[in-house]
């Protein structure tokens, strides 16, 4: 059959109310992950994805790293063609504090155009896109000559043991593919009157600090008596609050400042915090995603000192989460901590890795199909793309080692702002706009790579 992506579009915009549906009912699945083996509970929301597809006539299987963890993965399509993989986790962040949100963390409510919850945002509109765009494929008959994958998987939100590294271990052929699309990037940047599109193409490490500080307890009556480890902490969150990371344009990013931002003069280590500095008054989300493209961060995020009230404290532990660049390995990273602890006495530290940074080609035939599927799905043709850094880790590290090249791009709408998205934060939320469009993008991807759709 001829495959008309106007006439899928279309479908697709006749089944946004069970777009809207789906991402309403995964949001209200509580699967919220701790980072301990037992939560996530990711289980219900893979057996909620395989009755739902499979109902449509979709094949789908659940992967179970353990009882509660479950990997959801379909099949569309046939034949020797192209393999193309759509991936997104179904874990979620905890949520800190309840009663400081508008609405209910766990009850998809509508208002103000977007779905709100945590999850909503990352990824679980995500989740919803891809499975509708299986959905809306099906039901139009479409014939792809190639194999086209759904993954949605455990534990991206503590590193992916249970998840996609889980998969990559156990049964990578169910994963390798040709091309793939995940989480990273795809937020619409507005210049000189253009929408540009950032493709992540590449993402930062991620890796642990854990500093330890010795000191002596005490009864807390005699607190003359100790070496208060909490008080030697102090000068510790001191020297990291001092940092100052080295400062680099080597990210292919910063070659396209013309077309993001309007910066036609050269941009150097030198001159770019000032370039940055006057585009975050008008930019300031661009400005923030530049800034931390253009150096490691390391941050203290977790702090646990003492055992009792009354006892000073004779151990503290200080943990920092650290995002480098890809030329920064865990040597450099060492030598970057040593440098902020040194001649500090009863101070020791190591450091986990946890995401080694990667890439895909930005010069690839995919980009080609990238490119015309988000046309597609947006409606409009003047569309500019750039090639970007994503400064969180993401799955993706763990299907590039398998040869998928793998872009972070899912689209956002152009009507919707991602900086009202709140992922990992309170009043959690996504456009529906967004949420169609992204269902689009899969749909319009999808006939454009496994249907020789043009």
């Amino acid at each position: 059959m001829t495959v008309e992506i106007p006439r899928l579009m279309a479908m697709v915009d006749e089944a946004a109310d069970e777009v809207v549906r789906l991402t309403q009912d995964l949001v209200r699945i509580p699967t919220v992950n701790f980072g301990t083996p037992e939560s996530g509970d990711e289980m219900a929301a893979a057996e909620f994805l395989r009755d739902r597809l499979v109902e449509h006539g979709i094949e789908a299987t659940i992967y179970a790293a353990s009882d509660n963890r479950g990997n959801f993965v379909a099949r569309l399509g046939e034949g020797n063609g192209p393999r193309l993989l759509f991936m997104s986790h179904t874990d979620v962040v905890p949520v800190e504090d309840p009663d400081q949100w508008t609405y209910p963390p766990f009850s998809g409510e509508i208002a103000e155009g977007r779905i709100w919850g945590r999850g909503a945002s990352d990824m679980k509109g995500t989740v919803a896109a891809q499975a509708m765009a299986l959905i809306i494929l099906k039901r139009a008959g479409v014939r792809l000559n190639g194999t086209l994958t759904f993954a949605a998987c455990a534990d991206e939100e503590a590193g992916g043991a249970y998840g996609f590294g889980w998969m990559v271990r156990h049964h990578p052929d169910v994963l390798r593919a040709d091309y793939a699309v995940n989480e990273g990037g795809g937020g619409p940047v507005r210049s000189r009157g253009r929408i540009i599109y950032p493709i992540a193409t590449g993402e930062k490490g991620r890796l642990e600090v854990h500093i330890r500080i010795r000191g002596r307890g005490w009864h807390a009556s005699q607190p003359w008596r100790a070496d208060n480890a909490i008080y030697k902490a102090e000068e510790v969150i001191r020297r990291i609050r001092a940092w100052r990371p080295e400062v680099s344009v080597r990210a292919e990013i910063f070659q396209h400042l013309d077309t993001l931002a309007g910066i036609s003069e050269p941009v150097t280590d030198q001159t770019i915090d000032h370039v940055l500095s006057q585009l975050e008054g008008r930019d300031p989300t661009l400005a923030s995603m530049l800034r931390a493209a253009s150096r490691m961060t390391l941050v203290a995020t977790m702090i646990q000192a003492g055992v009792k009230s009354n006892s000073v404290a004779e151990a503290c532990t200080i943990v920092c989460d650290v995002r480098s660049l890809p030329w920064q390995d865990v040597a450099y990273v060492w030598r970057q901590v040593a440098d902020i602890l040194a001649g500090l006495d009863g101070v020791s530290f190591e450091i986990i890795e946890t995401a080694v940074s990667n890439s895909s080609p930005y010069d690839s035939p995919f980009r080609a199909h990238v490119e015309a599927a988000t046309r597609d799905a947006v409606g409009l043709d003047d569309l500019t793309f750039v090639p970007a850094l994503s400064v969180g880790f993401t799955d993706s590290r763990f299907v590039r080692p398998l040869g998928n090249v793998t872009y972070g791009f899912i689209p956002s709408a152009p009507t919707d702002d991602p900086s009202r998205s709140g992922a990992h934060n309170i009043n959690e939320s996504v456009g529906i706009d967004s949420v169609i469009t992204a269902t689009k993008f899969h749909v319009a991807l999808a006939c454009r790579v496994l249907a020789g759709a043009s």
